[in-house]
């Protein structure tokens, strides 16, 4: 067994800022395109299967810890399994476990559909967080083989624009479905679309990944310093830790507001159901402009957009708390989702460039981890004050924690800069 430092070398010597990994071969003409249309598809199911879900469980109870429970049994896997989940995409060729991922959440969809009652729902919700923990950072790591000559930052623009677009058209698509034919019908849907996802994904030509050189894995070393590589390149990498750390903080707080905004928007607003994926929608919207206009982003610029992006994101969900009626409310959550969007663009793109291609999928399922594990905590903390709080008052917490990590960020982030330039050369 080699040493367990050279693992540790060969992530600190990776560090050469905002590089495209080297080595990946040319994608095929038709991989955007095709790519595109899969992040739309999988994306609706997504939208779909979260509101779904959210009014099976409250419809059935009228609970709110429901709601936060039910987004927890996703989110938790995804964390818990995330240096798993890395080292698989990692070692094994990323297309047949995207695909196997795909289709698992069909079949899931598929069996909460012939059960009844919140618990084994919530038994089956995991079903959801265990595909995702692997298809969720999976995507994200292979966009440097789908990117070609339009450069990361770019794909990852419009990548993340279908994303958008998808999870926009899912929330309405659920509110549609659930009035002809209740949540069964939406998840049956749910089931349809992930399942083509998975025919889509079998489709998918990537370029070929670049030699790294060494043994499966990537680098030498033990098996479980080989799971933590990803937590090694961003504990190297303080640039990129500060990022993750900060929007992980924000992450938290807009969960806050996941969950606060099903009872804000049927019992405060009294826009029932139909309200309630409306006011999802005009997030998503939000999203899909952020992440067109995030695509244009300098590869320079890409740390001070996030910062930037995480503040804007704060006051859009605070503003939103004000609303008196359903309009307002949801033109805060386009301001939120917009500011988000070009958040999430800038934030990802940063991670492919500076992330070593043998890391990239341990690299991004830390980053999936940290991130569905802060909305696990934002979710299970609102399920707690939504019992003695108002839904309002629990979003205006949400905002203002967005707007807090955002100023500590960028005061960090500046004063890094400032000692960095102060610094004599050499």
């Amino acid at each position: 067994m080699s040493r367990p430092q050279s693992s540790d070398n060969a992530v600190a010597a990776a560090h050469a800022p905002h590089r495209p990994a080297a080595g990946t071969g040319v994608p095929h003409r038709h991989a955007m395109p095709l790519a595109f249309g899969l992040q739309v598809a999988i994306s609706a199911g997504d939208g779909l299967a979260m509101v779904a879900l959210a009014s099976r469980v409250y419809l059935g109870s009228h609970a709110s810890w429901a709601v936060a429970a039910v987004f927890l049994a996703i989110t938790i896997p995804i964390t818990a399994l995330a240096p798993v989940a890395g080292l698989l995409l990692d070692r094994f060729r990323p297309k047949p476990v995207l695909v196997a991922a795909a289709a698992g959440q069909a079949l899931v969809a598929l069996a909460i559909t012939q059960v009844g009652g919140i618990r084994p729902v919530l038994a089956l919700a995991t079903g959801f967080g265990l595909c995702a923990a692997v298809l969720q950072p999976g995507l994200g790591a292979i966009v440097p083989r789908l990117a070609g000559p339009m450069g990361v930052t770019r794909a990852n623009g419009y990548l993340q624009a279908a994303t958008w677009g998808g999870f926009t058209a899912g929330p309405l698509l659920a509110g549609v479905l659930t009035a002809v034919g209740g949540t069964g019908l939406a998840l049956a849907g749910v089931a349809a679309v992930y399942l083509l996802g998975a025919v889509g994904l079998v489709a998918l030509p990537l370029a070929p990944a670049p030699a790294t050189g060494g043994p499966p894995g990537g680098e030498q070393g033990g098996f479980a310093a080989q799971l933590s590589a990803g937590i090694r390149f961003l504990r190297a990498d303080t640039e990129a830790g500060l990022l993750v750390g900060v929007v992980a903080v924000m992450v938290a707080c807009t969960n806050m507001a996941i969950v606060a905004e099903v009872a804000f928007a049927e019992s405060v607003l009294r826009a029932g159901v139909t309200g309630y994926a409306v006011l999802v929608a005009g997030w998503t919207a939000g999203m899909l402009a952020g992440t067109l206009a995030g695509g244009r982003i300098p590869a320079r610029r890409l740390a001070f957009t996030t910062l930037a992006g995480t503040l804007a994101t704060g006051v859009g969900v605070a503003l939103a708390g004000t609303a008196a009626v359903l309009w307002q409310a949801v033109a805060a959550y386009a301001l939120g989702g917009l500011a988000n969007g070009m958040e999430v663009v800038a934030t990802r793109s940063f991670l492919n460039l500076r992330a070593p291609a043998h890391i990239a999928g341990r690299v991004f399922a830390v980053y999936s981890g940290v991130l569905f594990g802060a909305a696990s905590i934002g979710m299970a903390a609102a399920g707690g004050l939504l019992s003695s709080m108002n839904p309002r008052l629990v979003l205006f917490l949400a905002g203002g924690g967005g707007l807090v990590a955002g100023a500590v960020g960028w005061l960090v982030y500046a004063r890094r800069h400032r000692r960095t330039a102060a610094a004599p050369p050499g």
